[in-house]
């Protein structure tokens, strides 16, 4: 280190001096700092945020143990209750027990409640003692009074017909033969033979539609009416003649007559009153 003893002695009394003075320049580059006051209300605030998280925890909670207690019933009315032989079922009213599924046992029967088995739609036809379907035959006898007209009341034949945008329909008539009167109601059996009364193809399906019972006095009559198509699509053989089967009867009628099946149409329709098929020509 250059310098004399007492050059050095009074450098580090200076350096002593200017430690102990204030920096003129700190004031600007380090301002006193300053701390922003809590905005009025927001501890409330902050508190009833808390509040209404806390009461929506605790509804979720309850919602959640409602569903788990309320599914318990379902849950252990699954279970076998008699070793798997019997399956408890919940139900509307309470729990209704019955034989598993893999139940072999035939064991002593016990009464349980019964459901009603599904409604299986029929055919919208008037039962005969349905006043509304009013009387039908000639003499105003009431459907049901009178008995079902057989194949050996009956004669049969090929009445009519019409035609239209390619469709062809033809009336087969039933003709009561007998002195007393019987009722026809619903459809008849038809198929097409040949010559040797071989079947050609399916018989005659049903024009679904509503019917009544129609009461053949004696010479009274009930048609039907035939429906195809004028030679389009593929033609099955044309019948040299009909087996018509009256409804209920096992028994049938054979009628000389043509029909064509084509392109698989080929219905009938339920009897009504007359000889100009349903509806009437």
């Amino acid at each position: 280190m250059t310098g004399s003893p007492d050059d050095r002695a009074d450098g580090d009394l200076t350096g002593r001096l200017d430690a102990d003075r204030p920096d003129a320049l700190e004031p600007l580059l380090r301002p006193p700092a300053t701390y922003l006051a809590t905005p009025p209300g927001a501890f409330h605030r902050i508190r009833r945020r808390a509040a209404r998280r806390r009461r929506a925890r605790a509804v979720m909670v309850a919602t959640a143990a409602a569903a788990v207690f309320g599914g318990a019933p379902y849950l252990v009315g699954a279970i076998s209750t008699n070793g798997g032989d019997e399956l408890a079922v919940p139900t509307a009213t309470g729990t209704r027990t019955g034989p598993g599924p893999h139940s072999h046992s035939p064991g002593p029967a016990t009464p349980r409640s019964r459901t009603s088995p599904p409604t299986v739609p029929t055919p919208t036809h008037r039962p005969p003692d349905d006043p509304s379907a009013g009387p039908t035959g000639p003499s105003g006898r009431t459907p049901g009074t009178s008995p079902m007209c057989t194949a050996s009341r009956l004669t049969v034949s090929l009445g009519g017909g019409d035609a239209g945008a390619g469709n062809l329909y033809r009336y087969l008539v039933l003709t009561n033969r007998t002195s007393g009167a019987c009722q026809v109601s619903g459809y008849p059996g038809l198929s097409l033979l040949d010559a040797g009364g071989e079947q050609i193809g399916a018989p005659a399906t049903r024009d679904r539609r509503t019917y009544a019972p129609v009461v053949l006095e004696p010479g009274g009559f009930a048609s039907v009416t035939i429906h195809t198509i004028n030679r389009q699509g593929e033609c099955l053989p044309t019948s040299a003649q009909l087996r018509i089967y009256p409804p209920g009867d096992t028994a049938s009628l054979v009628i000389p007559g043509e029909i064509t099946n084509c392109d698989d149409r080929f219905s009938v329709t339920p009897f009504a009153a007359g000889t100009s098929g349903n509806p009437s020509a």
